[in-house]
């Protein structure tokens, strides 16, 4: 009976430490700097290295040849983005309109690079 007592009691009494280590820091989310964004113009999209993150902004000039794709342009050139026709959510754009997108590059080698757009902002 004492042992049973005794592993009870030990188990309470290592319940609230167990409980501390578990809410700490070391068990919690990323806690550290961020990731820097170097791709922020066209020029710099067409160099970077595949799955780049990138935030551009400028204006969506046109319709790609292919399906969910547009032409991009900037101070600095254009590139072709993938943007899913879901992501416009009932909004309309314009060439006139500038847009911020967010997203990362598609570079492969067998065509020129790309961008996947996750998501914009129309500015």
């Amino acid at each position: 009976m004492r042992l049973i007592i005794a592993s009870a009691l030990s188990l309470i009494l290592a319940a609230p430490a167990t409980a501390a280590v578990v809410g700490s820091s070391s068990f919690g989310g990323f806690n550290g700097p961020a990731t820097v964004i170097e791709v922020d113009t066209v020029a710099k999209a067409l160099q970077a290295n595949d799955e780049a993150p990138v935030i551009l902004e400028g204006r969506i000039i046109s319709a790609g040849p292919k399906r969910d794709g547009y032409v991009f342009q900037d101070s600095t050139g254009q590139i072709g983005i993938a943007l899913e026709g879901k992501l416009f959510q009932g909004r309309t754009v314009t060439p006139e309109h500038t847009v911020r997108i967010y997203g990362e590059v598609e570079a492969k080698h067998s065509r020129d690079s790309e961008i996947d757009v996750e998501r914009f902002e129309i500015l």
